[in-house]
């Protein structure tokens, strides 16, 4: 049964029209839904609104259903009942109301194994949808012995998380260990407090850990990424794997801890400080500074961004790299918050510690984003190195972007400090030698132009190479 996972509900509470309009309210906790097991046998489904108070002590109080069917109260109510608020210094007397949204999904055959899938809607209301689970497939369920918890945490336990591209392993005495597997690298070593170690192994001695099976995937997928644990508590080892995200929530939230406690994203990029925009793309590691708001605005996901700003979030935070929420929405390949971001004022020219911009975030993914461009960001910036958005951008060979970006006032006269142009970037990826080059992962640059040999007979090529050089560039020579 899939779990809540806390910070996809932020703005799960924001009053509806007619009761009450004041502030968000934003619980500390959320317990798990289920859809209601006669519910789904009846077929059942539709709104159930209740109404709740919150007390002094963050809890709520004259949790009532007003409207809906009778067979789907009982769930609601029972987890508004379970919700906790930070603490206030008086007794709340406004009434607020949620309204929980029942569906199936999937087909009608309600008798196939299913999940409960919950989310909001956007307009401060709880999706709890019945989702047919034929396609996803499971081995080595666990027995009712098997399920049973180990009774404490010693010496000589452990857990590793295993991905495509990396191996971390925390041991219970704060011993870290991290290797990349892709390029088979030296294994490297590390340590954190004990205390923290032990707090991350307890987050696996759960029922819901060892619940788990040993491996899911989703039946017919065929490109999908996969990662693994393995986990020894008590003496006792559990493995778990998934291909294609097809585990329950909490195989993610034990691999985001294990990230967040020993830092991965600096195992694997090194000096966040040095951390090149480039990589702003494949920034889906926890990592020190980042807030809600900016995975909301990669992602695009409006509800969790409005969530974001209420709990707090700023449009002038920064990460570890000095990135905002607009440079991760800038490098998102599209479909981000990027649009709500600019109307709410965000700093198109605001600088990371490498003096990169949004503007070159996204040219590193292949765009010269208007929108950005209109806002007032300059187009001519440089960073740390003397690298423009138009070198950025002529390292992916996009023709229409590059002269959409020369037509915003891109110069490419400009050069970077070892004294290269914008057509040096296009000429050393046709060669198969970009200029910038991803970390994460290692070696790709999706939608890249690279070629392991120099290749300038390609359409692209040609169009790209004319427009910069007719923009102001001397053609170079280069031989092949």
């Amino acid at each position: 049964m899939l779990r809540l996972r806390v910070e996809t509900f932020l703005a799960l509470f924001m009053p509806l029209t007619g009761l009450c309009q004041s502030q968000t309210l934003v619980p500390d906790r959320l317990p798990e839904i289920k859809y209601p097991p006669i519910a789904k046998a009846a077929h059942v489904q539709g709104d159930v609104v209740v109404s709740f108070r919150q007390t002094s002590d963050g809890s709520t109080a004259d949790v009532k259903a007003i409207s809906g069917p009778a067979m789907l109260q009982g769930v609601a109510v029972e987890n508004v009942k379970a919700w906790h608020f930070p603490a206030t210094a008086e007794t709340t007397e406004q009434i607020q109301k949620v309204t929980f949204h029942f569906r199936f999904e999937g087909g009608g055959d309600y008798d196939n194994e299913q999940a409960t899938k919950a989310e909001l809607d956007g307009l401060g209301g709880v999706r709890v949808i019945s989702i047919l689970t034929t396609g996803l497939q499971r081995s080595g369920c666990p027995s009712a012995e098997e399920r049973v918890l180990p009774s404490s945490i010693v010496d000589g336990d452990f857990v590793e998380l295993h991905r495509w591209n990396e191996v971390v392993r925390v041991s219970a005495d704060g011993n870290v260990t991290w290797q990349e597997r892709e390029e088979r690298g030296p294994l490297r070593s590390g340590h954190i407090e004990r205390p923290a170690a032990t707090s991350l192994l307890e987050k696996f001695r759960t029922s819901v850990v060892w619940d788990l099976c040993s491996h899911y995937d989703e039946a017919g997928l065929m490109d999908g990424g996969s990662s693994s644990f393995k986990v020894r508590i008590g003496g006792r080892e559990k493995s778990v794997s998934e291909y294609g995200d097809a585990a329950p929530p909490i195989f993610g939230q034990v691999e985001d801890a294990i990230d967040a406690a020993v830092n991965t994203h600096q195992w694997r990029h090194g000096d966040p400080a040095k951390e090149s925009i480039v990589e702003i793309s494949y920034e889906d590691l926890p990592k020190p500074g980042k807030t809600k708001l900016m995975d909301a605005a990669y992602s695009g996901d409006k509800a969790a961004m409005q969530s974001a700003f209420a709990a707090g979030d700023k449009l002038t935070d920064v990460d570890t790299s000095g990135w905002t929420a607009l440079m991760y929405a800038a490098g998102s390949y599209g479909n981000s918050g990027e649009s709500e971001l600019l109307r709410s004022g965000a700093d198109v020219n605001a600088r990371s510690k490498r003096g990169e911009t949004a503007l070159m975030a996204a040219a590193a993914t292949g765009m010269a984003d208007e929108d950005i461009i209109h806002a007032g960001a300059d187009v001519n910036a440089t960073n740390d190195v003397g690298m423009t958005a138009l070198m950025l951008l002529a390292q992916r060979g996009r023709s229409n972007e590059i002269g959409a970006l020369l037509s915003a006032g891109a110069d490419p006269r400009k050069r970077d400090v070892a004294g290269r142009s914008a057509l040096d970037y296009l000429n050393a990826a046709f060669c198969g030698r970009p200029i910038v080059k991803k970390v994460d992962p290692p070696g790709m640059m999706e939608g890249g132009v690279t070629n392991p040999r120099c290749n300038f007979h390609g359409d692209e090529y040609h169009k790209s190479k004319r427009l910069l050089s007719k923009a102001g560039e001397k053609p170079i020579h280069q031989s092949h």
